[in-house]
């Protein structure tokens, strides 16, 4: 069906030998991809060092592998504009569980009392002293 096309519809494109090994993703010998786009090869020619390719660009190919790579990153945490996103998202939920890290202490007094220092503040608790009831509860 691609070989009986219209000419005007064909992309005509330009290769070194080397090229067609490092700048193509070949998909079979027939069909490769190239900046992102695919081709369907309709013919070729050599001349000298170069290769010319006759192609039809499968724009339904290339958008279906756009799509497919998105899925991809999105499923394996990959995509650049949703990790932004995500990484502010966690920056946001986070903020509610952890604050800054401060430096404080808890010392005990020899006057049963427990004091916390930190950068800001100096707080000083009085500490429940409880004791035990006297004399113990009885099994039964």
């Amino acid at each position: 069906m691609i070989a009986y096309m219209d000419p005007e519809e064909l992309v005509l494109l330009k290769f070194t030998k080397e090229e067609t090994e490092t700048k193509l993703r070949w998909e079979h010998s027939k069909e490769f991809e190239y900046n992102g786009q695919m081709y369907d090869i309709v013919s070729s020619e050599i001349k000298g060092d170069s290769i010319f390719y006759r192609c039809w660009w499968d724009y339904e190919e290339t958008e279906l592998n756009k799509k497919l790579k998105k899925m991809v990153a999105l499923a394996f945490n990959q995509d650049e504009e949703n990790r932004e996103t995500q990484e502010i998202f966690y920056s946001y939920l986070w903020s509610f569980f952890c604050t800054d890290l401060f430096d404080w202490k808890a010392t005990p007094s020899q006057n049963t009392e427990i004091v916390y220092q930190d950068a800001m503040h100096l707080n000083i608790f009085n500490a429940i002293k409880l004791s035990p009831p006297t004399p113990p509860p009885k099994a039964s």
